[in-house]
């Protein structure tokens, strides 16, 4: 997935835009010191990408021009068609902005975003869903994508691609085929994956066999963002949210695919799994307000302010609600009631 882009001209940010969270400001100038500098000594980063941790950084420097254009992605990106994409920034932002380098008003560099938006789209995000037969895989496909969702359960044969639109980004969606008899399709499904959805009904049978997916995915997909959806929590025999995450050690998160009413909340799931900036869909802002909540309750608590710090955790848990993330809606819940607790008993 396509993360920050940067074009830099003298060591100047001419211009940056961020589709999800990667390398802070302060990391990136430390790793633009270190590329700029191998790239002009010769020094060995000829090759014009360079890994940091989870992260793959792809540039190409004009140096008539001193100008650099870099991609930053998720390490499993494929490298040539993140070049391509890079080339084809390079020629765009020349063939705009190349008689007046010197001189590049600010205010038009939004001129790029569209551009920007679509080599998102052309690099081709790919979010798998994976999981055995009818645990609602298709009706999940079908809420993100918000088409008919099915009332009783048709096996998908093979697999099946589709495209789901968050705000201006585009992802592209796999539903595999759950029947064991296609799973020597399943290896080569997964490859590629930025992000993996495994996706269980919430009985105790199908998340033990579940774990099948998650040593499936650290063998072919070992850098994809990977959650579980617990599905089907409306069903007497479903397991918590809770006990899912304890016994797959993975992150949880709960849904009932078939209410319609859930596509928000599913994509605001994709949203948090795949770390997509805030700024890129109005459907984020619980994600925004529940990042800006927690550090504003940290720095109330730090200086003491008990009851101002309780509120905030209370907004904190109904975010987490909203987004289905149950494990810390408890944590932020039973935060609140402590403080709150505390407070009476003063």
């Amino acid at each position: 997935m396509l993360r920050q882009v940067y074009i830099l001209k003298d060591e100047k940010v001419l211009y940056n835009k961020n589709f999800g969270k990667a390398i802070s400001t302060e990391d990136f100038n430390k790793l633009y010191q270190e590329i700029l500098e191998a790239t002009t000594e010769g020094t060995g980063i000829e090759r014009d990408s360079y890994d940091y941790i989870k992260y793959k950084i792809a540039f190409t420097m004009d140096q008539d021009l001193k100008l650099m254009f870099m991609f930053i992605t998720d390490i499993n990106d494929e490298l040539r068609r993140t070049k391509n994409e890079l080339l084809n920034l390079k020629k765009e932002f020349l063939d705009t902005f190349g008689q007046n380098l010197d001189n590049i008003d600010p205010s038009l560099m939004e001129l790029l975003d569209p551009i920007l938006d679509s080599i998102h789209r052309n690099l081709k995000t790919k979010i798998s869903l994976v999981g055995f037969s009818g645990v609602g895989k298709t009706t999940t496909t079908k809420l993100i994508c918000a088409t008919e969702i099915p009332s009783v359960h048709i096996p998908t044969i093979t697999g099946k691609i589709s495209t789901v639109k968050i705000g201006k980004l585009y992802f592209h969606l796999w539903d595999f085929a759950g029947q064991e008899q296609f799973s020597y399709l399943w290896n080569d499904f997964i490859l590629g994956s930025d992000a993996v959805l495994i996706i269980t009904d919430s009985t105790l049978e199908n998340v033990e066999k579940s774990k099948f997916f998650i040593e499936l995915v650290k063998e072919h997909a070992p850098h994809a963002h990977t959650a579980v959806i617990g599905n089907k929590q409306d069903l007497d025999d479903a397991l918590s949210v809770e006990k899912i995450e304890e016994i797959l050690n993975l992150k949880t998160y709960s849904m009932i695919a078939i209410d319609p009413n859930n596509r928000d909340k599913m994509i605001q799931i994709i949203a948090d799994i795949l770390g997509i900036s805030t700024d890129a869909s109005p459907l984020l802002r619980p994600l925004f307000e529940r990042d800006q909540l927690i550090y504003q309750a940290k720095i109330s608590l730090e200086n003491g302010e008990i009851a101002q710090t309780a509120e905030f955790f209370e907004k904190i848990s109904d975010l987490c609600l909203e987004l289905g993330d149950d494990n810390l809606y408890k944590e932020f819940y039973e935060k609140a009631k402590k403080l709150k607790g505390y407070l009476t008993n003063q």
